[in-house]
């Protein structure tokens, strides 16, 4: 059957899994959005990546790297909310990019934070092992996530389907939950600062001998003490 140009489909909010990139993507248009509100909300999306990547260091500092990314773990799936009970009221433009302002905040720190623990822990010669390994997990997992949100998005519609990846959020914050890192509270490899002057970690300096100074010792003068006298 051949093609004609006149005819076009008609339109769904809903589009064949083939043609869909997520299902976040779809919804936003189902809501029906304009381009400059839909190039907004993706810019405060940036914004707030940005953010959270540069507070990350200071906010580790202070709450700990463990605390500071059970949080924000924690907070990740709360912000799918908005998107999840919006309409096409333009109250709600805001509110889900405000929600996507803090999403990729807490994504970007909670990542900064972990990608730097994970560098700190391995050994030299396999950085670039470890980070292949990574880099491979993550970006070889998204064609597979797109390909089920699509076509769980046609199967069961646009809002179940975010429904099931908010869940989904939930399997990283359980993990780091159960495992010794919630309670990190400074980077691995950093050496503790002692709070007592007469702690045993403090090693007094060791003050370097003028330059033709005997030694001082057992028997012998030492010319550091006034009257001359033996040491």
């Amino acid at each position: 059957m051949r093609h004609r140009p006149g005819l076009r489909p008609p339109c769904k909010a809903t589009r064949p899994a083939g043609d869909t990139a997520s299902a976040e993507t779809n919804l936003l248009k189902s809501l029906s959005m304009s381009p400059t509100a839909f190039g907004v909300v993706l810019g405060l999306g940036a914004l707030g990546a940005a953010a959270g990547a540069l507070a990350a260091p200071a906010l580790a500092r202070r709450y700990g790297a463990g605390p500071m990314m059970l949080v924000a773990l924690a907070l990740t799936p709360l912000t799918q909310i908005p998107l999840l009970l919006a309409s096409s009221a333009p109250v709600w433009q805001i509110g889900i990019g405000a929600a996507l302002f803090l999403q990729l905040a807490c994504a970007a720190a909670a990542g900064t934070t972990q990608r730097s623990i994970r560098q700190v822990v391995t050994a030299d010669n396999m950085q670039a092992r470890m980070q292949a390994v990574s880099t491979w997990l993550t970006s070889g997992a998204r064609p597979v996530a797109a390909l089920v949100a699509g076509g769980l998005g046609t199967r069961i519609g646009v809002r179940p389907t975010l429904i099931v990846g908010t869940c989904l959020l939930l399997v990283p914050l359980v993990v780091l939950y159960r495992s010794p890192l919630r309670g990190l509270r400074q980077m691995p490899g950093a050496q503790p600062v002692p709070s007592l002057p007469g702690d045993p970690l403090v090693q007094p300096p060791i003050p370097s001998p003028s330059p033709g100074a005997a030694p001082a010792g057992d028997g012998q003068r030492n010319p550091a003490v006034g009257g001359g006298g033996t040491a």
